[in-house]
């Protein structure tokens, strides 16, 4: 049975598709249901700006950091791939608040929960995008994802699949790797929130302001291969864990072996400070602005 006949989703019919390069026909809105695990931290402004320097956003601070969450997803099915099946894949990507130019927005550091920024007037900017196979030899949805993602929503994916793993395990822990072509990107390793004393539990289930999220446009320091910026909306559902960051339970490695995707979040001196994890993410992702529908036949 498809995981996105779930009632929830009822609520979002279908109101148009679009063929890919890939041959693959994307239902809009597209409907997505996961386990994840996301990592709340910092990373060095002067770092960042450098990759703002053609766009017409900048990033919103707290304490003078940019606030980057690290998405690693498992995907239990989605409309990538065939309607009449089960479409999983794996992917990961890393995101933060922006806001438009000339406008700052400085947030004060109260506690690690203050790098899970929820500010009015802010965008959420989608930066780098990997995905991959959930299982080997299944490489349909992966590349359903990619395709599509990039041909309408313009998400920054790259379009080699990369080498992904999200794992459960014993004593409540957690496990996520990639690689991409061949180099090492990112491990992380971590005990999940809901098995330690105080965590926090957020039910979460709402429809974003229209237009809310933002994918770059192509400026040099940006690959040629993100074809167009866009704004969309986004409904989700899910009950969120979260505690803080702990150095002896947890760890996380980014690597410098390539440039895409861990080189750039390296050079950024990121550094966790929150982690999340929920077994029940629900994401509908709706036709981006600037389809034109007076002309559609």
């Amino acid at each position: 049975m498809k995981l996105l006949d779930q009632e929830w989703f009822e609520q979002w019919n279908q109101t148009d598709s679009y063929l890919a390069s890939d041959g693959t026909i994307n239902r809009i809105p597209l409907r997505l249901t996961s386990s994840n695990v996301i990592i709340y931290g910092s990373a060095n402004l002067t770092e960042v700006l450098r990759e703002f320097e053609h766009e017409d956003y900048q990033p919103v601070t707290v304490d003078g950091e940019v606030p980057v969450q690290i998405w690693c997803n498992n995907f239990i099915d989605t409309d990538c791939g065939s309607k009449d099946t089960v479409n999983p894949y794996l992917e990961t990507w890393y995101s933060f608040p922006v806001i438009p130019k000339p406008s700052q927005l400085d947030l004060p550091f109260e506690n690690a929960f203050s790098y899970n920024v929820n500010a009015p007037d802010t965008l959420t900017w989608c930066h780098r995008v990997l995905c991959g196979a959930s299982e080997k030899g299944k490489d349909l949805p992966a590349k359903a994802a990619i395709a599509g993602g990039r041909e309408i929503w313009g998400f920054p994916k790259h379009p080699d699949m990369a080498n992904l793993d999200f794992d459960y395990s014993e004593n409540e822990m957690v496990s996520f790797t990639a690689r991409h072509q061949g180099k090492r990107v990112m491990s992380l390793k971590l005990k999940r929130p809901e098995s330690i004393n105080d965590h926090l539990l957020v039910e979460a289930d709402a429809l974003t302001e229209p237009g809310s999220c933002i994918t770059p446009k192509q400026n040099p320091h940006t690959p040629s291969f993100v074809s167009k910026q866009t704004r969309y909306t986004q409904a989700f559902s899910a009950s969120m864990y979260l505690s803080p960051w702990d150095d002896v339970t947890d760890s996380l490695s980014i690597y410098n072996e390539e440039d895409f995707f861990g080189g750039l979040l390296s050079s950024w001196n990121f550094e966790p400070h929150l982690k999340m994890h929920c077994s029940n993410l629900k994401i509908v992702a709706f036709k981006p602005e600037g389809w034109n529908e007076e002309f559609k036949g």
